[in-house]
C-alpha cells in the first residue's frame, strides 16, 4: 500500500527535480513551478514518499474568490507507476479540497494519457468537457493567405460574454478552454480565464458571430508558445482563422502554436493538409468532481 501523502515544502525541491527528470525528456514544467506552489497561499502541494524518495506528487490550486480548484501537476516516478501512488495523492487532494469547501474540482489531461484518465476515474471524476488539440512548430507550414474582406474585431471578456449570449450556437459547452485550462462560460469565468489573452471575433454582415479565437503566450526557458482557442460555425472562417494565427505566431517568433478547438473546428482541422496524423482524434479532457457530493 502507498505511504500516506504529506504536504511538500521547499526542502523537497531536490526530490521534485529527481522525480521529474525523466518526464518530457527533462523539460517538465513542475520543477520550475514548484517553488511558486510552496510560497502561494492558494496552493497545496502534496507528495508520497518511499523512504527518502518522492515517488508521486500533485498540487491543489484554489481559484481566488471562488469555490473552484484544480488538481495540477500529477506526477509518478518511473518504476512506480500502475501501483496506486497517483490515486493515493489525488485522493489526498480531494480530501483537502473538501475541507476547504471546494464545490468544483477540475482535473485536465490529454486523451493520450490513459494512466492519468484512470486516476481521474478511480478518484470519482467525470468528463464534463473536451476540446480538439493539435500543435504546429516553426518553420510553420505553407498556408492560405487571410482574406482581406474579413476584419476580426478585438473585444474584451465582457463583450465576448455578450456575443456568446447572442450566438449560443458558437460555443455550446458550459466551459471555455484556453492554454491547458478551462473556466466557466460566465462573465466571471471568462474574465478570469481571458484577462491576459487577446480575444478576436469575426462578425458577418448581418451581425452574427461566425468565429471567435483567443491567444495567450507562454514563455518557458528559451521557448515561446502561442496558444490559441478556436470556435467557429463556418469552415471557410476556420481556415481563415488558422491562417491568421500562423502568421501571428511567425511574427511573434513563437517556437510552436498550440490549438484548442471547438467541435466543428476539430472536425475541420485534419482537412487543412498540414496537421500531423498523431492529432487525429486527439483531445484535451476536462474532468470535474464535487468533493462535498463525493464524501
Amino acid at each position: 500500500m502507498p505511504n500516506s501523502p504529506r504536504h511538500l515544502t521547499i526542502e523537497d525541491h531536490r526530490q521534485v527535480k529527481l522525480l521529474c527528470e525523466t518526464i518530457w525528456e527533462g523539460n517538465d514544467y513542475v520543477p520550475e513551478t514548484f517553488p511558486k506552489w510552496v510560497s502561494d497561499s492558494k496552493a497545496t502541494p502534496m507528495g508520497v514518499f518511499e523512504g527518502e524518495d518522492l515517488i508521486a506528487l500533485a498540487n491543489l490550486e484554489r481559484v481566488d474568490g471562488t469555490s473552484i480548484a484544480w488538481v495540477q501537476g500529477l506526477r509518478v516516478k518511473d518504476g512506480y507507476r500502475q501501483k496506486g501512488y497517483g490515486t493515493s495523492v489525488t485522493n489526498a487532494i480531494v480530501d483537502i479540497s473538501r475541507t476547504m469547501g471546494i464545490r468544483t474540482l477540475w482535473y485536465a489531461t490529454s486523451s493520450k494519457n490513459t494512466s492519468s484518465q484512470h486516476v481521474a476515474e478511480r478518484t470519482g471524476f467525470k468528463v464534463v468537457d473536451n476540446t480538439g488539440y493539435f500543435r504546429l512548430y516553426k518553420p510553420y507550414p505553407p498556408h492560405a493567405k487571410p482574406s482581406p474582406s474579413i476584419v476580426p474585431l478585438q473585444v474584451n471578456p465582457s463583450r465576448l460574454f455578450e456575443i456568446l449570449q447572442e450566438n449560443p450556437d458558437l460555443v455550446q459547452s458550459t466551459t471555455f478552454p484556453l492554454a491547458w485550462e478551462f473556466d466557466f462560460r460566465s462573465i466571471e469565468g471568462l474574465t478570469r480565464l481571458l484577462q491576459n489573452a487577446t480575444i478576436r471575433v469575426i462578425i458577418d454582415e448581418s451581425g452574427r458571430a461566425q468565429g471567435v479565437y483567443c491567444m495567450i503566450t507562454r514563455q518557458r526557458k528559451d521557448e515561446l508558445t502561442a496558444a490559441y482557442t478556436v470556435f467557429t460555425t463556418d469552415r471557410s472562417i476556420f481556415v481563415d482563422i488558422i491562417s491568421r494565427t500562423i502568421d501571428e505566431a511567425e511574427t511573434l517568433g513563437a517556437n510552436r502554436a498550440v490549438y484548442f478547438l471547438g467541435p466543428r473546428a476539430t472536425e475541420w482541422a485534419l482537412t487543412l493538409g498540414f496537421v500531423d496524423e498523431e492529432f487525429n482524434g486527439r483531445q484535451f479532457l476536462l474532468y470535474e468532481l464535487n468533493p462535498a457530493a463525493n464524501a
